[in-house]
């Protein structure tokens, strides 16, 4: 039940919104109900909404065991009281009459939001953590098999992966290190097909292509911090943006770690300090620079589309259908 209150919590500003409607459903029925001749009419289709929330939350509750709909039960009822206690009040020869509804609505937004930024208890966990542990002696599949051949070769794996929020363009790194020496390969799809084939470089090679930033001690320190991590909260949502996300494999331990980062870059300067500092550190290893950049919008599949279409309809055109002679 704490889990559900928690997470109501959480989602208080999206379920605000959509119990607008019922807030104003309440307000003009008892308005009506108190300025016009017809009470009983108003009066009787101001009960039937309560009688329907009423009913439906006895439902979930007695035919499906669902407690927690009590609770969505009750906040949609103080609601719609909230807005007839509003109409059966509201006087429309006064102004300051008018601007009660919404300033009741600004004020119901406006104290979840602050109790937020006062309670953490109330953030939001950011991104997502996943260990389990890796089978390397097992001779049942062939993950497991290749699983159990690297860690003969490498002591960890470091895969990367960097995509827009609709996956258009996707960048891949993977790094796998064996003491002080470490091998990395990057790739990337576009529009979902390879574009660019993986290439194993030496970490020493793909430091001499770009900076200090690759080197082997930075591949360490990454690892360290991957393996570390702990679950930071925000008090917001990120909708959307880009998908960011590193798996570790640990041969030596026989674990692995798996980070859901992304949008980490968009939170303010003391949010999430450590989930940005694996997305930039991560960042420098992906095939991304001024000559390769990210193609947010997908304007490189759209045109891959219009080539398609453009081909199939010659094709069409200039090739007759083929007839068999027997």
């Amino acid at each position: 039940m704490r889990n559900f209150l928690l997470k109501f919590y959480n989602e208080l500003d999206c379920n605000l919104i959509e119990s607008i409607p019922i807030v104003i459903l309440g307000m003009v029925l008892f308005a009506l109900y108190k300025h016009t001749s017809k009470k009983k009419l108003w009066l009787v289709l101001g009960c039937i909404p309560l009688v329907v929330i009423v009913v439906r939350t006895l439902q979930w509750v007695i035919c499906k065991n669902l407690y927690e709909m009590a609770i969505v039960g009750i906040y949609v009822t103080a609601f719609y009281g909230i807005g007839c206690l509003i109409g059966n009040f509201f006087n429309p020869r006064k102004i300051w009459h008018w601007l009660l509804g919404p300033v009741a609505l600004m004020l119901v937004f406006l104290v979840p939001n602050i109790v937020s930024y006062f309670s953490k208890d109330y953030w939001h966990p950011f991104g997502t953590i996943a260990d389990e542990p890796l089978a390397l002696d097992s001779a049942d599949g062939s993950i497991n098999n290749l699983a159990g051949g690297l860690a003969a070769r490498f002591d960890y794996e470091l895969n990367i992966s960097f995509s827009d929020a609709f996956v258009f363009d996707k960048r891949m790194a993977t790094i796998r290190v064996k003491a002080d020496s470490a091998l990395v390969c990057t790739s990337k799809k576009v529009c979902g097909v390879l574009d660019e084939a993986c290439e194993w470089q030496t970490s020493e090679s793909a430091q001499s292509m770009a900076n200090e930033s690759k080197s082997i001690s930075k591949i360490h320190e990454l690892k360290k911090l991957v393996e570390s991590y702990e679950e930071e909260m925000i008090p917001y949502d990120v909708f959307d943006g880009y998908i960011f996300e590193v798996t570790l494999l640990d041969y030596r331990r026989g674990v692995k770690r798996y980070l859901d980062l992304s949008n980490a870059m968009f939170g303010k300067p003391d949010e999430v300090p450590n989930a940005k500092r694996i997305d930039q550190m991560a960042n420098s290893f992906l095939p991304i620079d001024e000559n390769t950049p990210i193609d947010w919008d997908g304007e490189k599949c759209r045109d891959s589309e219009t080539k398609d279409t453009s081909n199939s309809e010659n094709l069409t055109t200039n090739h007759q259908p083929l007839t068999t002679i027997y």
